[in-house]
């Protein structure tokens, strides 16, 4: 999404994580995506990823310039990885993987809970740092999984109309039809 926002030539490699190559696993100590290549050097974690391509790319700059919503900014990419992510992966894919009902039961409390600082957060902005940012970019990794939550009835977002809205917005840019 990012590159896409940023009209960066670039070339993908899938990757199937059931088998990872040797060559795969040289460029990601992990072992998970997404990971890029700079001058040899393997640089990993989705947000860390994205800064990078933010500080050594041309406009638009996707982290704020003023501090304060720049901290905030950095401060809901955090939570994307710590709170929003988990709970959408545990709740969307917890089954296939074998999870047990109650971890995937605590995943659905967790992304409720998510939802809801989200949907707190989003009252009268359209964007969690009131601009366009990363940290929108760290949450539309998911939505895929969070639509299909919904798709199956296990979550619906008409409880949470701010977060319904900032989806669409975030759905509807040329970068994320791109990328998904």
């Amino acid at each position: 999404m990012v590159l896409h926002e940023k009209s960066v030539e670039f070339e993908t490699h899938e990757v199937d994580l059931s088998n990872k190559s040797e060559e795969f696993l040289r460029a990601s100590p992990t072992g998970k995506v997404p990971v890029i290549v700079v001058d040899g050097d393997s640089l990993y974690e989705s947000n860390v990823v994205n800064q990078y391509l933010d500080e050594v790319t041309d406009a638009p700059k996707l982290v704020p310039e003023d501090p304060k919503r720049r901290a905030h900014a950095r401060i809901w990419m955090a939570f994307a990885d710590t709170d929003f992510f988990p709970a959408v992966f545990v709740a969307s894919v917890g089954r296939e993987r074998g999870y047990s009902e109650e971890r995937i039961s605590e995943a659905h409390e967790k992304l409720r809970t998510a939802l809801g600082k989200l949907e707190e957060r989003l009252e009268g902005r359209e964007y969690l740092a009131d601009e366009f940012s990363l940290a929108d970019v760290a949450h539309a990794g998911n939505f895929v999984r969070l639509r299909e939550l919904e798709e199956r009835g296990e979550l619906s977002l008409d409880g949470y109309p701010n977060v319904a809205s900032w989806v669409g917005r975030l759905e509807a840019r040329d970068s994320y039809q791109a990328a998904v």
